[in-house]
C-alpha cells in the first residue's frame, strides 16, 4: 500500500507541475501583451505603466491560483512566475526576450505575495 500512496503522490505532483507549466505559458503571453499595451499607451513612462498593469494582472492570477490549487498555491505561484517569465522566453526566443530586471523582479516578487494574501483573505472571509 505504501508504493501505491507514493505513486499517487508522484502522479499528483506531475499533474500539478504540468498544469502549472501550461498556466506559466499563458501567464507569459498575458504579461507580454500587458507590456506591449503599456508601451502603446504611455511611451514615456513604460516601466511604471507596465508595472501597474502587471500588478493588477497578478492580483487576478493570484485569485485563480488559490481557486484552482488547494494544496500548494504559493509554490504554484513561484513556479508559474519563474517558468512563465524566465524559462518560456529563453526557450522560445532567447535570453534577449527577458523583461527588464526591475519589471521582472517586481512581477516575480508580487505574484507569490498576492497569492499568499488571496489565500489568507479566502480563509478569513466566510462564503456567502
Amino acid at each position: 500500500m505504501s508504493k501505491q500512496n507514493q505513486l499517487n503522490t508522484a502522479q499528483r505532483i506531475l499533474k500539478h507541475v504540468l498544469l502549472w507549466s501550461v498556466f506559466g505559458y499563458c501567464y507569459h503571453s498575458a504579461i507580454n501583451l500587458l507590456v506591449k499595451m503599456a508601451i502603446d499607451s504611455q511611451p514615456e513612462q513604460v516601466l511604471m505603466t507596465a508595472m501597474a498593469y502587471c500588478l493588477g494582472f497578478n492580483i487576478l492570477s493570484a485569485h485563480l491560483i488559490t481557486k484552482y490549487d488547494k494544496h500548494w498555491p504559493e509554490v504554484a505561484a513561484i513556479y508559474i512566475g519563474l517558468f512563465g517569465l524566465l524559462v518560456v522566453p529563453v526557450i522560445l526566443i532567447g535570453p534577449q526576450a527577458l523583461l527588464s530586471r526591475p519589471l521582472l523582479a517586481g512581477i516575480l516578487i508580487s505574484l507569490p505575495i498576492f497569492t499568499f494574501a488571496a489565500r489568507f483573505i479566502k480563509r478569513k472571509l466566510p462564503k456567502n
